[in-house]
């Protein structure tokens, strides 16, 4: 089955895939060197104050095809891929958090920039308490949307996850479970809307790092296992908005903890944080930001002018 799919990918129109996965891309897409990988990211807007966005697990910059113009009216946003997803450089990723965070510290200072806005959505938002908790003082305002990190594993639990997401189930899973995984992070999915999600993730199987990319899939799932934060949440003293989908199926893990609700996990983030705002946004699943986008835009532009 491997090696029928290695055959595949060499075989692939590589060129064609890779307009295809950045077709839904921000545009223009430019690069940096940060700690000697390339790291791609967009720019938009202006102003003195910084917004710095990053993706979830699995995915890229385009995820805040939505958000980006409306913060750029106000703000400098920059939207960037992490190392291991996207356009960014994939080779030898150790995928932690804190190899996260730092990487988002050389990012800032490539870009001269001082402080930021910090938004991150999913493993993004572990990501972003991560920073938040060792880097302080680049940290104006916090936003977490669907962040990981406040539900919490056992150890048995943590190794389950690690032993389903691997580079050959990642590389090897067929059309029908990858437009299901897709679904899944939509109260309602609706394909003629959101179907260029499925279109970016078969392209990407076809480009030539297709299996540096799974590879950092899967020590990502490890980082978020091996780098826990919610025991620390006390010590963010940044304004933090909270923002979970009233219907997000992903985050409390189904599988895993059955018995939690998405309203018990966004409980938990406004008693452990202490300078927390959370909102639960109607008929919204895993990802606000595509399903339910002016509410989200506008929740976040109302909490960063602190109004």
């Amino acid at each position: 089955m491997l090696s029928l799919l290695l055959m595949t990918l060499l075989a692939a129109p590589a060129a064609d895939s890779l307009e295809a996965f950045k077709a839904p891309y921000p545009s223009p897409v430019d690069t940096v060197m940060v700690d000697d990988r390339h790291i791609a990211y967009h720019e938009a807007g202006s102003g003195d104050q910084t917004v710095l966005l990053l993706h979830g697990l699995g995915s890229n910059m385009a995820l805040w095809r939505e958000t980006i113009e409306p913060l750029a009216e106000r703000y400098r946003v920059l939207a960037l891929d992490l190392p291991g997803y996207g356009l960014s450089g994939k080779e030898d990723v150790p995928a932690t958090m804190d190899f996260f965070a730092d990487t988002v510290v050389g990012f800032m200072e490539a870009h001269h920039v001082d402080t930021v806005h910090l938004i991150g959505l999913s493993m993004g938002g572990q990501i972003a308490l991560t920073f938040a908790l060792s880097y302080p003082e680049l940290v104006d305002r916090l936003v977490l949307i669907s962040a990981a990190g406040i539900e919490t594993f056992t150890e048995e639990q943590g190794m389950a996850l690690k032993s389903v997401y691997t580079p050959e189930a990642i590389l090897g899973a067929p059309e029908e479970m990858l437009q299901q995984n897709i679904a899944i992070n939509f109260a309602s999915y609706d394909h003629e809307q959101f179907g260029w999600l499925l279109d970016q993730r078969k392209a990407l199987t076809a480009l030539p790092d297709a299996d540096l990319y799974a590879e950092a899939n899967a020590k990502s799932v490890a980082g978020m296992v091996d780098g826990p934060v919610f025991d620390r949440l006390g010590e963010i003293s940044a304004q933090t908005l909270v923002l979970f989908g009233k219907g997000d199926a992903l985050i409390p893990n189904q599988q895993l903890n059955p018995h939690l609700s998405t309203e018990t996990i966004a409980d938990r983030a406004r008693e452990a944080l202490p300078n927390a705002e959370v909102h639960l946004i109607e008929s919204a699943g895993h990802l606000p930001q595509l399903e339910r986008s002016k509410e989200t835009t506008d929740l976040i532009h109302r909490f960063l002018r602190g109004k």
